[in-house]
C-alpha cells in the first residue's frame, strides 16, 4: 500500500502496513537482541527499497546532444574544517558550479566555501536541526536554479563530510556525459572512514590524505545496495526531488518509476575528523540549547551521543568496541582497512595531489 505525502511524493507504504508488520518485525528484533546484533530495517522499508525505482541495464554510451550541466550542492552548519575541500572535490569531479547553503554558521564556513569557488546562499535558521525543513530548502534551491538554467541539470547533492567520485577512473562529469537519456539517478557505494591515534586532518586537504582507514557502509536504500542516491538528473523543476537524507529519489504518482543507472559513484564519508574539533562541535550541538539538543528529533540526539563514543574509541584504535549503527550487523565492532584495499585498482587514485592543499 503506497501513501503519498501532501506534496504528492512517496514517503512510505503507510501506517496500516506497519501495523500488520509489527509482530513479524518484533520477532526479528527479539532474535537480533539474543544474537547481539542490530535488527534489520522494518519490513515496510525493505519493500520500499525494492519498489521505488527500476534499473537501466543498457550499455552506458555517449548519447548526449550537448555537454551536460553538472551542479554541486551542499548545506553546512559550522564545517569550516572541511568545506573548502568538499567544494574543491566537486569542482575536480567536473561540476560547473557549486552552491553552498549556509545554515547560520557562526564559524568561517561561508568564507572557506567562497574561497573554494562556491556560491554561498545564506539560510535563516531557528538554531534547531530539522531534516524535513533541510530537505525542503535543498529542493527549493534545486528547482529554482534548474529553472534559471533553462535545460536539464545533473545535481550532485552532498553533506559537508561527503566526497563522491565517478566509478573507475571516471569523474562524475565523465559519467554524466555517458549516461543514457532514460537515467534519472545514480547510487553511491559508500566507504565510512575512521581516524586513528596518529590522525591529524588538516584544513583545505582532502581527508583521504590523513584518514585512510575505512569500511564499507552497509545500509542499503535500493536493491543494488546503495546507501545514498546523490546524483539526480532534473529535467524540469518539481519533476523529481531528493528525499530525506538523499537516500532515495521521489516522483509524483503519475510519473513512471525512477530509473537508476547500473553504474555507481564511490563516496568517501568522513563524519569523524579532527579529535578536538569534532568533539567540541558534537558537544556544542548536543547541549540543551544546541542545534541538535534543542531539536525534537530523538533519533538525531541518540546518533550524536553514539558519534561521540565512536570518536573516542576510534582515536584509541579500539575498533572492536565501536558502536555499530548499521542494520543486520553486530552491535559493536568495526573492522577497518586501508581504503585502497577495498576498491578496484582503477579507483585507488585520487583527483588531487596527495599531501597538498586542494
Amino acid at each position: 500500500m503506497k501513501v503519498w505525502d501532501t506534496e504528492g511524493f512517496l514517503f512510505d507504504d503507510g501506517p496500516q502496513a506497519r501495523l500488520i508488520d509489527y509482530p513479524y518485525h518484533g520477532l526479528e528484533r527479539f532474535v537480533a537482541r539474543l544474537r547481539r546484533r542490530n535488527p534489520p530495517q522494518a519490513p515496510w522499508w525493505r519493500r520500499y527499497i525494492h519498489t521505488w525505482q527500476t534499473f537501466d541495464h543498457g550499455r552506458d554510451v555517449a548519447v548526449a546532444s550537448q555537454e551536460p550541466l553538472v551542479y554541486g550542492l551542499t548545506q553546512v552548519w559550522n564545517e569550516d574544517d572541511v568545506i573548502y575541500a568538499t567544494v574543491r572535490n566537486l569542482f575536480l569531479q567536473g561540476c560547473d558550479e557549486v552552491f553552498v547553503i549556509d545554515d547560520a554558521s557562526d564559524d568561517e564556513s561561508a568564507t572557506e566555501a567562497k574561497a573554494a569557488g562556491a556560491t554561498v546562499i545564506q539560510d535563516a535558521s531557528d538554531g534547531k536541526f530539522h531534516e524535513r525543513r533541510r530537505s525542503e530548502r535543498i529542493c527549493t534551491v534545486v528547482d529554482a536554479v534548474t529553472e534559471a538554467a533553462g535545460r536539464p541539470v545533473w545535481w550532485i547533492m552532498v553533506d559537508a563530510d561527503e566526497f563522491p567520485r565517478g566509478p573507475g577512473a571516471l569523474t562524475i562529469r565523465d559519467l554524466a556525459r555517458d549516461l543514457p537519456p532514460s537515467v534519472d539517478t545514480v547510487g553511491s557505494r559508500v566507504l565510512e572512514h575512521y581516524p586513528g591515534r596518529s590522525s591529524a586532518p588538516r584544513q583545505r586537504h582532502h581527508p583521504l590524505d590523513e584518514l585512510p582507514s575505512a569500511r564499507w557502509h552497509t545500509n542499503p536504500s535500493c536493491p543494488e545496495g546503495h546507501w545514498k542516491h546523490q546524483m539526480l538528473r532534473l529535467r524540469n523543476p518539481g519533476e523529481l526531488r531528493f528525499m530525506l537524507g538523499r537516500h532515495t529519489i521521489a516522483a509524483p504518482p503519475q510519473r513512471r518509476p525512477i530509473v537508476e543507472s547500473t553504474s555507481s559513484l564511490l563516496m568517501h564519508h568522513f563524519p569523524l575528523r579532527g579529535k578536538e574539533w569534532t568533539q567540541q562541535k558534537f558537544q556544542r550541538a548536543g547541549s540543551a540549547s544546541g542545534r541538535y539538543g534543542a531539536s525534537s528529533d530523538s533519533f538525531v540526539k541518540r546518533r550524536l551521543a553514539v558519534r561521540l563514543e565512536m570518536l573516542r574509541l576510534a582515536y584509541e584504535e579500539r575498533y572492536d568496541l565501536i558502536p555499530n549503527m548499521f542494520p543486520n550487523t553486530p552491535k559493536h565492532g568495526t573492522p577497518v582497512h586501508d581504503w585502497r584495499h577495498l576498491v578496484n585498482p582503477s579507483e585507488q587514485t585520487v583527483h588531487h595531489t596527495p599531501g597538498a592543499p586542494m
